[in-house]
């Protein structure tokens, strides 16, 4: 059966975020395919997934192989009515989209996002999120682990699926379905209301009150105490002075045993 099923398409496809819903069986990135699209002058609402991603990248150039229906790799093109200023607002969008659709399936109890762009189950990653700014467009990425179940992976990854956590079969078209109609909702909730994403994503956000090392231009090592109004994270050091992440990698670190 090809994916998505017709009724998924018929359910997603002019409402929300989504205008026209492309799948294919592979391709390189999604993200590099809907930026090209936008670059042509491609409307808002396309959303390009794939079973498999064969150089998905993520932040700071990283790439890496979908392994081929086992998981969820779409990317959303956006021309938002939002000013520039409030982009930094979109990365908590897809965030807390994820966190929805994934909730759909395991509930809130054992997931949280971590900041910027990571939903964590059991305090493993299950989802990674790429959003990238193209002059008055915005690409949304978003990955999702279905089901890894028997997949081989590198001793030192650190990723888990829907499916392993719930030891059962995971509907990957209802997951998209879901995550499709949340990105939807929180988008419009951004444009109509953008003061209320911050708290949403602080209520959701397992990185506050962490222990962290903020990998990037610089090193910040401190505890994680809140996000400012833009969805940038502070981070409190030892000697008490407070510092403002827009961006970087964050490792939480883990109590001595």
């Amino acid at each position: 059966m090809s994916f998505p099923p017709p009724h998924v398409i018929d359910r997603v496809v002019g409402s929300g975020v989504v205008r026209r819903l492309e799948w294919h069986e592979s391709t390189g990135s999604t993200n590099a395919d809907v930026s090209a699209a936008a670059a042509a002058g491609e409307p808002a609402g396309l959303v390009i997934g794939t079973d498999l991603q064969t150089a998905g990248r993520g932040r700071r150039g990283r790439s890496w192989t979908e392994s081929a229906g086992r998981g969820l790799a779409l990317s959303v093109l956006l021309r938002p009515s939002l000013p520039p200023s409030r982009w930094p607002l979109l990365p908590l969008v897809a965030g807390l989209a994820v966190h929805d659709a994934a909730a759909s399936v395991v509930g809130t109890d054992r997931i949280g996002l971590k900041w910027p762009n990571d939903l964590l189950l059991d305090d493993t990653k299950t989802s990674g999120i790429l959003v990238e700014a193209l002059n008055d467009a915005v690409v949304i990425g978003m990955g999702i682990n279905i089901d890894w179940r028997g997949v081989d992976r590198p001793a030192d990854l650190r990723a888990t699926s829907l499916a392993e956590a719930t030891d059962a079969d995971v509907d990957r078209a209802a997951v998209l379905v879901e995550l499709l109609e949340a990105l939807g909702r929180w988008v419009d909730l951004a444009e109509t209301d953008p003061e209320a994403i911050v708290p949403a994503y602080v209520s959701r956000c397992a990185t506050l009150g962490t222990d962290v090392v903020v990998h990037g231009p610089s090193t910040v090592t401190g505890r994680a105490v809140g996000l400012t109004h833009e969805g940038h994270l502070r981070v409190r050091r030892d000697d008490g002075t407070e510092v403002v992440v827009s961006a970087g990698d964050v490792e939480h670190l883990r109590p001595s045993t």
